[in-house]
């Protein structure tokens, strides 16, 4: 119990210690999760080796372990994005930019347009320019994306907004993980089911009298892991979650414009603070 411990808790240091929220939830946690179904074999099948481990585990995370892992899934995820893009029709921020698409009603969108095109300092396409050359119009509705992005950094003004660039970002990468994820898991029921080799397997099923006995606790316990992350890597981790996520996230993105439509407070306030000053008529601070 003890070794098993000082595993977990070595890895629930290493998730902790690693970046920021975005970076944990994103880009980290889908690639353990492609190792989950092994990580719980392990700790199931070999606890007498997992104080080892635990030392092992800090070592490479001292080593940089968490952003190769972070960044392998990051890779890949990234790598799928132009492929699920041209699926879609286009990057979603810039679809639901575009006069064809109704997502965004037409007044907000018009709205949008105004305030978008004065922060980029290039005019918007009309609904008519948009049909005679979609590309010149993606790329003014790209750049106002772009500038989007950075103008809503700021995680606690625009904290749903992160929420589900967070959850695009789990899915994307995991998806881009999903080989890796689906085979990691196959390979792990497979170990478990023949580490002792094929022939003891078939006399274990040939012997056992109920199907309880099979298998040991930690080998059930370990199989039902192995299967759930099967399904989960097949099933959920899916073209439709990612573009689901995507569309959630692009429309939160257009939407911030309402919010950074508003005049900003702390310099409303500072103007309020100035008072006429009565010799010049001038305004000046008060002291």
């Amino acid at each position: 119990m003890t070794e098993s411990t000082s595993l977990v808790g070595a890895l629930t240091s290493m998730v902790s210690a690693f970046g920021d929220r975005y970076d944990r939830n994103a880009r980290l946690k889908p690639a353990l999760l492609m190792l989950l179904p092994a990580l719980v074999a392990i700790v199931a099948l070999y606890h007498d080796a997992l104080g080892t481990l635990g030392t092992i585990v800090t070592l490479a995370s001292g080593c940089g372990l968490p952003f190769l892992l972070a960044d392998f899934a990051r890779s890949l995820g990234v790598a799928r994005e132009p492929e699920l893009w041209k699926s879609w029709g286009g990057a979603p921020s810039t679809q639901l930019l575009r006069h064809a698409d109704s997502t965004v009603d037409a007044v907000s969108k018009a709205r949008y347009h105004s305030f978008l095109a004065e922060k980029i300092s290039t005019k918007f396409p009309t609904p008519a320019a948009e049909k005679q050359n979609s590309e010149k119009a993606d790329a003014v509705y790209a750049s106002a994306t772009k500038w989007l992005r950075g103008a809503t950094r700021d995680e606690k003004k625009f904290r749903l907004l992160l929420n589900d660039n967070i959850t695009y970002g789990f899915r994307r990468n995991a998806y881009g993980l999903r080989g890796f994820g689906i085979a990691v898991s196959a390979l792990t029921f497979l170990w478990v089911c023949l580490r002792h080799g094929f022939a003891p397997f078939v006399a274990r099923v040939r012997e056992a009298k109920e199907i309880e006995t099979l298998f040991s606790a930690g080998e059930w316990m370990s199989l039902l892991f192995a299967l759930i992350m099967l399904v989960t890597w097949i099933a959920f981790f899916s073209k439709a979650s990612v573009r689901a996520a995507a569309f959630s996230y692009a429309d939160k993105l257009i939407l911030a414009c309402e919010t950074l439509m508003k005049p900003d407070k702390k310099s409303t306030s500072r103007e309020g603070k100035k008072t006429p000053s009565p010799r010049t008529g001038r305004e000046k601070p008060i002291q």
